[in-house]
């Protein structure tokens, strides 16, 4: 029996993807499959993925997996996870699907082929982020709001209209500042200590589409902010 293995790495890639990712699926007749997702802080985004995935495809087996909230936790869970097929013999029967753009994904599956077995990387569209350089085979979701839809209202991957000529181009308008602060708090739930991990917050901000500037103007735009610990314990409060 063909058995699809799903690793969604949830810091790096939006659930809004999982409507899209399921039709990508039932068109390769791969819509039975098994899904492990991981991702760090609180487990918001690894919540919000198991819902997705849930209602794009009912029946679906979701193992979920929250690792500390250290850089590339996520990763080194989902490389556990693909290590027993890397130890064991390729089995035609079996696609391994790695959903993440981040290097060491993308290296543990170059592996995984070189090895003879079945495997792909899938990434959502953004204009913000690289290209992806690998022989690998890889495919590019669209978000419901770049295929046209308009029902949808969670405020991912949206264009951002450009600042007018007069406008201080050191600033960030600030309807794009209100969105990225809607978002935050829909994905994000505020920690014990308040405010959210900094982190979180950069990984919610980019799963939006914006690069690594544009982050730091938004966050530095936002009112009434409050910046508490250094580090991976640096909180925003706000």
């Amino acid at each position: 029996m063909a058995t699809t293995y799903l690793f969604v790495d949830a810091d790096n890639q939006s659930p809004i993807l999982a409507s899209t990712l399921s039709k990508f699926l039932r068109t390769i007749g791969r819509d039975s499959a098994k899904a492990i997702v991981a991702g760090n802080g609180v487990g918001d985004r690894v919540r919000n993925w198991e819902e997705s995935l849930t209602e794009a495809l009912p029946g679906i087996e979701i193992s979920c997996h929250v690792a500390p909230n250290r850089k590339q936790s996520a990763d080194v869970r989902l490389m556990f996870e693909l290590a027993r097929f890397y130890h064991a013999q390729p089995d035609p029967s079996s696609l391994l699907i790695v959903f993440s753009r981040d290097e060491l994904m993308v290296a543990a599956t170059e592996f995984l082929v070189e090895l003879g077995h079945s495997a792909m990387l899938v990434v959502g569209a953004s204009a913000s982020s690289n290209a992806l350089h690998t022989d690998v085979p890889f495919v590019v979701l669209t978000t419901p709001q770049q295929i046209g839809s308009t029902s949808s209202t969670t405020p991912t991957a949206q264009p951002v209209a450009p600042p007018a000529a007069t406008q201080n181009q050191n600033k960030i308008d600030t309807q794009t500042v209100l969105k990225a602060v809607t978002a935050i708090r829909q994905k994000l739930s505020p920690n014990k200590q308040g405010g959210y991990a900094a982190s979180a917050v950069g990984q919610v901000l980019a799963q939006l589409g914006h690069d690594k500037a544009t982050r730091s103007k938004i966050v530095s735009q936002i009112q009434n902010l409050q910046e508490v610990g250094t580090g991976s314990e640096k909180r925003l409060i706000f």
